[in-house]
This record gives C-alpha cells, sequence and structure tokens, in this order.
C-alpha cells in the first residue's frame, strides 16, 4: 500500500468492505498455493495414498516443469509502501477521532483481543455478508464440516499464522480461561468429542448483529458483553426444574403481588434426569460433572473441607439445570433452584438463607450475573457473606450465567471452578429428542436423526416442543407423530423454522418407534 494520508471511514460498512478485501486477497492467495499444490501432486500421485503422503515425497520426486511454468517473479517496486496494518490502523484512529465507531477494531479494544483473535472473528463473519467466503473456506479446507460455509480452527490458523511460534501462541488464547469462546463472542460448531483443529467458528448471533451494522455504538457492545438485562421483577417465581432463562417479556409492567407463601426457595417438583445416562452433554463435560458430585460427597463427609462454588455457563436451553438435577440425584439430597430474576433485591436475604433443606440440599442459583455482573444490585459486604456463609455448608452451591464475559472479573477468580455448557451438537439432539416424551411414540414421515441434522435447537427448546406435540397428541388420543403435527408444534415456538420443517419431507422416510 502507497503512502497516503490516512483517510476516516465513513461509516462500519465501509471499514467492513476494506476489511473483506484484505481477507479476499489472502483467500485467493490460499487458493492459488493449494491448486499449485494439486497440480504438482497431480502429477505423480497414482493412488489415495499417494495424495495423502505428498508433504513427504514432494520433496524427494523432481517433477519436471518450465523455469516460468508459475510465472515470472514480480519486479520489485520503485514506491515506498506502508505495510497494511500500519495503514489500517492510522485509518481506525481517524474515524475514532471524527466520531464513528467501528464496530470490530472496537470489540478488539474492549475485549483486548489480539491481531489473531481479531481476525478470525472476521474470518468467521464474512460468511454471513457474503456466501462466496464460504465456498472457499469449502475449498480450502477440502472436507465438510457440520456447516460448509464455515471455517475451521485448522484453517484459521493456517491462513493467520506466519510460523510455529504464532501457530502456538494462537492457538493458546482459543483454550485459555478468557479466550473467545468463553467471552461469548464465538463459538464452535462440530463434534464436540473432535479435536479442537475440526471445530468451525461461528460468530455469536447478538453479537454478529452489532459487528455488521451500519452505525453501531460502543453502548450497545457494552450492553452486549455486560449480560444487561431489564430492571428485576418484584414479584417472585421460582423455577420449575427446567432452564427457563428465557426472560418473560412485559412482566415489569405488572404490578407487585405480594406471594407470603415464597418466602423460600422450593425444591424442584418437575421430573430431572435420574442418572448420567440421560444428560446429553460432551463426554468431557459429563466426566467433569461426575468429579464435582465425587468432590461434593467427599466434603460433605469431611467437615474440615470447605464447600464448592462453582460457576455454569451456557446459554437458555443448554442443560445446566438437568446437570445440576443429575448431580443431586447422584449425591441423594433434594435440589433447590433460584431464579434471580424473579427476586426483588429486598428478597434476597429471606429466600437465600431460608433454604427449605439447609446445608442437605443442593442449591442452583440461576442467573448469577445478577449477583456477579457488573450492574449488580445487591451489596456487595452481604454478598461476600452470602458467599462465606455458602462454603460453610462442606457441600456444593451452583451458580449459572450466560457467559464468562457477564460475570465481574474479580468475581470469576473467586469461583473453584467453572464449566461451560455448549449448544447441543447433532448426536445430542438427537439423543434429547428421543428421550424428550414421557412414553415412547411412533413417528410418520420423518426420523429423529433428520430433526437433529436440520433444526438446530437448544436442549430446553426441544423440550418444551416435544412437550407441546406429546400434549396435543393426547387430546387427539393419537399414538403417532406425523411431520405436520410437529410443524405446528415447532412453528408456534420458532416460526422462522417453518421452511426447515418442510424440508425434512425431502429426506428419506424411515419408521422410527
Amino acid at each position: 500500500m502507497t503512502t497516503t494520508s490516512a483517510q476516516p471511514f465513513a461509516n462500519n460498512w465501509a471499514y467492513l468492505k476494506t476489511e473483506l478485501r484484505w481477507l479476499d486477497r489472502l483467500l485467493m492467495v490460499a487458493v492459488s498455493r493449494q491448486r499449485q499444490h494439486e497440480k504438482v501432486v497431480d502429477r505423480v500421485a497414482q493412488t489415495a495414498a499417494d495424495h495423502a503422503t505428498s508433504h513427504w515425497w514432494k520433496g524427494i520426486v523432481a517433477v519436471k516443469q518450465g523455469i516460468y511454468d508459475e510465472g515470472p517473479p514480480p519486479k520489485p517496486s520503485a514506491t515506498k509502501s506502508v505495510p497494511y496494518g500500519e495503514h489500517l490502523e492510522t485509518c481506525i484512529q481517524a474515524s475514532t477521532a471524527t466520531g464513528v465507531c467501528l464496530a470490530l477494531p472496537y470489540l478488539r479494544d474492549r475485549l483486548a483481543l489480539t491481531t489473531f483473535e481479531k481476525n478470525l472473528v472476521l474470518m468467521a463473519m464474512a460468511p454471513e455478508i457474503n456466501r462466496r467466503y464460504g465456498r472457499l473456506y469449502d475449498f480450502l479446507q477440502e472436507e465438510a464440516g457440520a456447516l460448509e460455509d464455515l471455517p475451521t480452527v485448522d484453517l484459521c490458523l493456517r491462513l493467520l499464522c506466519r510460523n510455529d511460534q504464532a501457530w502456538q501462541q494462537a492457538r493458546s488464547r482459543l483454550t485459555a480461561t478468557d479466550s473467545l469462546v468463553q467471552r461469548g463472542v464465538v463459538e464452535w460448531v462440530g463434534d464436540n468429542e473432535g479435536t479442537l483443529l475440526s471445530q468451525q467458528v461461528r460468530v455469536t448471533e447478538p453479537l454478529l448483529g452489532y459487528l455488521i451494522a451500519e452505525a453501531p455504538t460502543p453502548a450497545q457492545l457494552d450492553m452486549l458483553l455486560t449480560g444487561d438485562r431489564p430492571p428485576l421483577r418484584s414479584a417472585i417465581a421460582l423455577t420449575d426444574g427446567q432452564d427457563n432463562d428465557a426472560e418473560n417479556e412485559g412482566g415489569d409492567d405488572l404490578p407487585h403481588l405480594p406471594r407470603p407463601e415464597a418466602t423460600a426457595a422450593k425444591t424442584v417438583t418437575q421430573p430431572l434426569p435420574s442418572g448420567w445416562d440421560h444428560l446429553a452433554l460432551p463426554r468431557s463435560l459429563l466426566k467433569q460433572l461426575q468429579y464435582l458430585s465425587r468432590q461434593a460427597a467427599q466434603r460433605q463427609q469431611a467437615e474440615a473441607e470447605p464447600g464448592l462454588v462453582v460457576l455454569l455457563l451456557g446459554e437458555a436451553g443448554t442443560g445446566k439445570t438437568s446437570a445440576a438435577g443429575a448431580i443431586a440425584a447422584d449425591l441423594g439430597q433434594p435440589l433447590s433452584c433460584v431464579d434471580l430474576t424473579a427476586l426483588a433485591p429486598e428478597q434476597y436475604p429471606d429466600v437465600l438463607t431460608a433454604l427449605p433443606h439447609g446445608e442437605d440440599g443442593l442449591l442452583l442459583v440461576q442467573h448469577g450475573e445478577q449477583w456477579f455482573g457488573r450492574n449488580a444490585v445487591v451489596d456487595g459486604v452481604w454478598l461476600s457473606q452470602w458467599w462465606q456463609w455458602r462454603r460453610q455448608f462442606h457441600g456444593l452451591t451452583l451458580v449459572s450465567a450466560p457467559t464468562l464475559q457477564a460475570v465481574r472479573p474479580r468475581w470469576r477468580h473467586r469461583f473453584d471452578g467453572i464449566l461451560s455448557f455448549p449448544q447441543p451438537d447433532v448426536r445430542a439432539r438427537r439423543q434429547l429428542w428421543a428421550q424428550a416424551f414421557p412414553e415412547p411414540i411412533k413417528t410418520r414421515g420423518f426420523t429423529w436423526e433428520a430433526v437433529a441434522k436440520q433444526l438446530p435447537l437448544s436442549g430446553g427448546d426441544i423440550t418444551e416442543i416435544a412437550r407441546m406435540a406429546w400434549l396435543d397428541l393426547q387430546a387427539r388420543q393419537k399414538t403417532t407423530l406425523t411431520l405436520r403435527q410437529l410443524e405446528t408444534a415447532i412453528a408456534l415456538r420458532h416460526p422462522h423454522l417453518r421452511d426447515r420443517v418442510k424440508a425434512l419431507s425431502a429426506s428419506p422416510r424411515l419408521p422410527q418407534s
């Protein structure tokens, strides 16, 4: 890039177009190299094994070619140029000085992201702007992932890292406690039991809308990162055993209705998984939960050991409450759930210190960001006292939150453990659909395998949709669920998925019971 005066970007879209042109050049160079590699390999390789070992024999076998088969080397430019990164940063600073907010640079500065992390987010969001990037990713990856138009971690590392040291540093950032996934910026898509390199990268939906907006504001990003929610509701309503993390909109206009009978947390009465086999979670997470259960059991027996306070991270319907229920069943204890969004601040002391089972029960505090987030309204001294009080029980206290970023840094380090609950993959969704009905049912016109592949629903969504479909079958006195009936249940909760459900009719129709 030649030396020119830095001009500020007119808006966020103008900045994105510049970044995407850079990504375009990066991808086209990679495509050219891969095509040249395939051209050389195809001259010699005769079997699939030859292709798989080409990285080894290419340094031994000489392939005849003319001296200028790849074109003459480019002539050095006579004009002095400024590195692209420096010029771009100058334009970004000029834009900031004129009051123009650029979403991705502001996110980078807000979270202190490395250049690799910023560019990884750019690669992940590019297919959302133009599907051509997805086709280029698909060509460069040479293998089908869960979604064809998303880049894999392996591709991002190969394209964005110049050497082994940069590769190692970048990979370590992806597994750090403050990684992009832990902060809720991106999410992995793929088999949870596979390698990190095989995972595909997708920008989380709320953040994506901010990043591609024409005129984003810093306040919008701050609200997304802090998990800011509407004011606390005054009426108390304790959970019924499901991950009811979705807010009841419009509840703030309701008058205060006193409910003196609800002065303490109630034991979960809705059926929860009675064992570990019912949890549709990654194997690594399941082992961590079982380890946590053993720790809680031993600490209750050894009174010298303090109790544990553990943070559960995950969006609505990812199985946090179900996991707490499985731990409670393993310990032989009742589970008490308290939803902080349903409590007024003045109700905290009464509800949280008057549990029905005292130190013999397992406590799950839902929406923990109401206490431990940046916009918490609870008194810090009281919260510290409550923390110490729970640790004296020698057992286990669980606190759930949507993302690690929703919890203030000074509280993150005080938790004895942090477990992340991902959105279910195809295998987990298939298991959730199969066990979501109270009794085995027959299906006609579709299979649960096809539904799991076509509809990327959360565990909470699957449970609610299955409940509606089951009640409808009971009302009709039917025992077979048809595709039309399933479509009706799904459309009631997610109208935008109606076309995807209809597409199931084109999939193989195998009987399933």
